[in-house]
């Protein structure tokens, strides 16, 4: 089961700032993102995003009419 707790670093420790569902000493693999670096990379996603279009097109059949959206042919 994977999650996202937000954590605080104090005293060479890692707090939760929520209830973290786990047995105790149960072992686990962290990631740790700075809330800076975390904003940063939201906005590389949206910027991302932003450049390939994704979700401005209106189009819903992107797969199914391939080329008629790419080389606008038929009806």
């Amino acid at each position: 089961m994977s999650m996202i707790i937000n954590a605080i670093y104090q005293n060479g420790i890692f707090k939760p700032l929520e209830d973290v569902k786990l047995h105790d000493r149960q072992k686990v693999r962290l990631e740790v993102i700075t809330e800076d670096e975390s904003a940063r990379i939201e906005s590389q996603k949206k910027a991302l995003l932003d450049l390939a279009g994704i979700g401005y097109s209106g189009q819903v059949d992107i797969a199914r009419k391939h080329d008629e959206h790419l080389y606008q042919k038929g009806s």
